[in-house]
């Protein structure tokens, strides 16, 4: 894409209302998926213990 190009879409994009534009991107709704999986994850990224599904407490008793 030339920069022109990559330009004049993000000003459309801005135009329409987003407040995110990735002129590439094809739909609205691709972005608005993401940013659901995003914000569901966020509260789970950093946490004082391991995932259950990593069983560490299990290998812990295994190891003793």
């Amino acid at each position: 894409m030339s920069a022109d190009d990559m330009v004049d879409a993000a000003l459309a994009g801005l135009d329409l209302g987003e407040t995110v534009t990735i002129p590439s991107l094809p739909t609205q709704a691709e972005w608005d998926r993401y940013e659901v999986a995003r914000r569901t994850m966020n509260g789970k990224l950093s946490s004082a213990v391991p995932a259950p599904r990593y069983n560490v407490r299990q290998h812990e008793r295994l190891n003793v």
